[in-house]
């Protein structure tokens, strides 16, 4: 009897140890100990055959699209489109910046979700994402490096975890009808019917000096948030600094060259003041820009927010007298977006500009960009890429676009809908934007250089004694960032 107990026994374990190995494999996501290897065919085969019968599928998208009601309509295009399979597609109902790895082995998570690279790529790591067949999605008018934002080793292979949609980097977003009416025989010097504070930042610190002297420091030329890190991490990447090199243990935000920029960061804070201190600005920025006294010129921020603006001086002009119709279209040629300012090769940013072509460079922004991924715990994985398939084809990104504002990830698409979408297509496509690394260490990052942004801007705003008034002073700055940041890794790692 014992004999035939043991058999038994063996028997049983043998298949519980088979039943493990086959989940461990369908989840796929969940990385196996050690260096197992699979085929690609292994990996994506829970993507083969028709989409599962009757499947509820939960969609997070973002705050702006839940608002607009863009995603419930795009959640009945899809359930229409796939309702022979009897499929629904709805809203998860979740925060957007809900955490997968706490909440997804629960099952509290969503099946297809809408993140940065940053932070889709964050779960990837943890194997909370799936990897995706990008054989079976349109990736041919995806740029390489906006691709490789989602590329991750893994069983040995290069895969991929998410499916772009969106790009995100600075530009300029100004008010055509507060230029100044000498504009074109003042501030074009290079006559290029271009005025030179949208051009070059040296012109628009000058002429940000000129408003807020002219104004008794009511109104502003440019006006943006000075504690923000992604804006204001340009101007150190522009004079050629880097976040993570080969590992991250080698940050390189203080790099030689990197004190200039932020130099230029000091000197530009001290035209804008304290009011620029505080993240309250990103926000109040709207109202400013778009106010009957014209109280902002101009603000550096991402193109997303140019369906706001337009909103909110379309509800100015109607609040003035004009129809709606008249108000629409006068807010939609009033602002103008444009590439971010070009900056001084010298970092001097006070001085006048003779050759805007000789004496200044196209600045690197901080971008990134957003797209689609699919849960590893997801009941329903070709339900979940039949969704991400089809709100990434052209035509429905090309609905995203317009209804929010968003900069499409394809290219053939940012050169239809010209605009901001082409100027920010063109500036990924040239390398003038640095993709915000595709990593859970570049959560760690963004604390430390906000820190810094404000003690370097208080010290040319509000500080009675001022320090970083130096290059060594500048340089010690930003050695304390790096080791502020690795220090947050450490204990963020322990």
């Amino acid at each position: 009897m014992r004999g035939k107990e043991m058999k038994l026994a063996k028997k049983l374990c043998l298949s519980l140890a088979l039943v493990l190995v086959g989940t461990c494999f369908a989840a796929c996501g969940k990385r196996p100990n050690g260096e197992q290897t699979f085929t690609y065919e292994q990996v994506m085969a829970k993507f083969n055959g028709e989409i599962e019968q009757n499947a509820t599928i939960r969609v997070l998208d973002n705050q702006m699209a839940i608002e607009t009601g863009h995603l419930k309509e795009v959640l009945a295009a899809f359930n229409e489109e796939y309702k022979e399979y009897n499929v629904n597609a709805v809203d998860a109902n979740m925060d957007q910046y809900i955490d997968l790895e706490q909440n997804g082995p629960d099952g509290y998570g969503p099946d297809v979700l809408y993140q940065a690279n940053d932070m889709l790529m964050r779960y990837a790591e943890g194997g909370h994402v799936l990897p995706l067949p990008t054989e079976k999605l349109d990736i041919e008018q995806i740029p390489e490096n906006v691709m490789d934002a989602y590329k991750l080793k893994t069983y040995n292979l290069d895969l991929y975890y998410g499916m772009p949609v969106a790009q995100q980097s600075t530009v300029l977003t100004y008010r055509k009808d507060l230029l100044p009416a000498d504009w074109e025989t003042k501030w074009d010097d290079n006559e290029n019917d271009i005025p030179d504070m949208v051009e070059n930042m040296n012109d628009l610190y000058a002429y940000s000096k000129q408003v807020k002297e002219e104004s008794d420091g009511s109104k502003y030329g440019l006006y943006m948030s000075l504690v923000d890190q992604y804006f204001n991490s340009g101007y150190l990447l522009s004079f050629g600094a880097y976040v993570f090199g080969e590992t991250h243990d080698d940050i390189g935000l203080n790099t030689a060259g990197s004190e200039v920029g932020l130099n230029l960061f000091r000197d530009l804070a001290g035209v804008l003041g304290s009011r620029c201190i505080s993240q309250d600005a990103t926000t109040q920025v709207a109202t400013y820009l778009t106010s009957k006294d014209g109280t902002v010129f101009c603000t550096i921020g991402t193109p997303d927010w140019l369906t706001t603006f337009q909103e909110n001086l379309t509800a100015t002009y109607k609040a003035q007298g004009d129809s709606a119709e008249v108000a629409a279209q006068k807010a939609k040629e009033n602002l103008v977006v444009v590439a971010p300012p070009r900056l001084p090769k010298d970092g001097n940013v006070k001085k006048e500009i003779k050759n805007m072509d000789t004496e200044t460079f196209e600045p690197t922004t901080m971008g990134g960009v957003n797209a689609f991924g699919i849960s590893s715990y997801t009941k329903y994985p070709k339900a979940c890429l039949a969704f991400v398939k089809f709100v990434s084809s052209y035509e429905n990104e090309k609905w995203r676009s317009e209804a929010l504002g968003a900069v499409p990830a394809r290219t053939d698409l940012a050169e239809e809908m010209g605009g901001v979408s082409e100027i920010l297509g063109n500036r990924v496509t040239s390398g003038k934007v640095y993709m915000m690394p595709s990593t859970r260490d570049t959560q760690y990052i963004w604390s430390p250089l906000s820190s810094m942004f404000n003690d370097v801007a208080t010290d040319n705003t509000t500080r009675e004694n001022p320090i970083y008034t130096t290059t060594d002073a500048l340089r010690k700055a930003l050695d304390k960032l790096v080791k502020d940041i690795k220090s947050a890794m450490n204990i963020g790692k322990s």
